[in-house]
């Protein structure tokens, strides 16, 4: 008797075993294809193929019995155009707002990330508006986050410096890991505008402090501090940046390549807004942000950027500068210590509001040679970290030798 009950019991915790590992695969779809599964389970019993056999039919019916409410929308293949081929991939995850992927939720998505893991692991966002915050950890190296259009997904919250704690606590998406890639999705910070009466209305919509990260084709929305790049080299390429007060501030070592930055500062109230506040400290500090082939839009009467730390290092090459761009073009934060100290640069820039002849006595008119080390992937050591398709360089006309741009890049960071 005692034999037959243990038995049982060894047979009842196989069948409980079994089910809780293809239950997963039964009510959402799989992290990975079916088949691939049944192969990595060739060594179990032949039960639990028959179970996944069981629970396979019973998904497609289970899916096809729901098609009438959903239509196509839960159709895996839809995955399918968001997924790179050329990419050493480990892993990919699907989020969907409507329940027809993996998870409902980009954080808990992120949260299944493997930690420290060598290999590549890409987030698919379905299109929608997910209200929620954020935080890929320091242990998720090597995550892409893939949306289907900025317009189409985004990642929104309404926190400020006062309602979190600090300005750097108000991000609703903050990245601290290691070579993190996004693209074609947006990250917005939807509090209210800052009223200018009350202290700590600072909002952040991304907060970038993982080094090596890369952005193609995102959008960053809201007012003040919109974009914080905090630190760590960073590339962006192809994005929309919004936003009125600082709205591309902090300590990163960065370029921004063929970005559209959007002001929404107030028309009306004399200088309203600043595009940069870049928070470089001492002379031995390698950051600094470069803007290369952008478009500044938008409202108001702004400076193109003052000086967070005592060293700021912000370089507009080649960018269309409107008629919004104060004459002066930048400002000191009064104070006027810092103007023998920062590095405040343009370099053939077109528009309204390139003319040069009223700027500040600390601002600098570049020629190609001083250009030279902030307009390409070398500013941020890029060609030996931004993943393939790389931008192709539309720097090829300089005077200056190779030499000679090696030593500017350290002589100038």
């Amino acid at each position: 008797m005692k034999g037959i009950t243990k038995n049982l019991l060894l047979a009842s915790a196989l069948s409980i075993a079994g089910i809780s590992i293809l239950i997963p695969l039964y009510f959402r779809p799989p992290l990975i294809p079916v088949a691939i599964a049944k192969q990595r389970l060739g060594s179990a019993s032949t039960i639990f193929n028959d179970l996944i056999s069981l629970f396979q039919r019973h998904r497609h019916g289970h899916s096809h019995h729901h098609r009438g409410q959903q239509g196509d929308d839960c159709n895996e293949s839809k995955w399918a155009p968001f997924v790179p081929t050329d990419h050493n991939l480990a892993l990919i995850l699907t989020v969907d707002l409507n329940g027809c992927a993996n998870f409902t939720s980009v954080q808990k998505a992120v949260d299944a990330v493997p930690n420290n893991s060598p290999n590549r692991t890409i987030i698919i966002v379905a299109s929608g508006v997910y209200r929620e915050k954020v935080v890929v950890g320091p242990k998720k190296s090597n995550v892409t986050i893939q949306g289907q259009g900025y317009l189409n997904t985004s990642i929104a919250w309404n926190d400020t410096a006062n309602s979190s704690g600090g300005t750097i606590y108000s991000s609703t998406v903050s990245i601290f890991a290691f070579n993190f890639v996004s693209r074609n999705i947006s990250f917005k910070n939807t509090a209210p505008p800052p009223s200018h009466r009350i202290v700590g209305e600072q909002a952040v919509a991304l907060r970038i402090s993982g080094d090596q990260a890369a952005f193609y084709s995102c959008g960053f929305y809201g007012e003040q501090d919109t974009l914080l790049d905090e630190k760590g080299r960073h590339y962006f390429h192809d994005c929309f940046i919004e936003g009125s007060i600082d709205f591309i501030c902090g300590n990163g070592q960065s370029l921004y390549e063929d970005c559209t930055i959007n002001s929404i500062a107030e028309e009306g109230r004399g200088v309203s807004g600043c595009v940069t506040a870049q928070k470089r400290e001492a002379a031995a500090e390698r950051t600094g942000f470069s803007f290369v082939n952008c478009r500044i839009n938008g409202t108001g009467k702004i400076w193109l950027g003052r000086p967070w730390g005592s060293h700021a290092t912000v370089v507009f090459s080649r960018t269309h500068l409107p008629a919004a761009v104060a004459p002066e073009g930048w400002n000191d934060w009064n104070d006027p210590s810092k103007d023998g100290t920062v590095f405040f640069g343009e370099y053939g820039c077109i528009g309204p509001g390139a003319d040069f002849t009223a700027r500040v006595a600390y601002a600098k008119q570049l020629n190609d040679c001083e250009a030279a080390p902030f307009v390409d992937l070398s500013f941020i050591d890029g060609d030996e970290w931004v993943l393939p398709p790389r931008p192709q360089t539309k720097w090829l006309l300089y005077p200056c030798q190779l030499p000679f741009h090696t030593k500017r890049v350290k002589d100038v960071l």
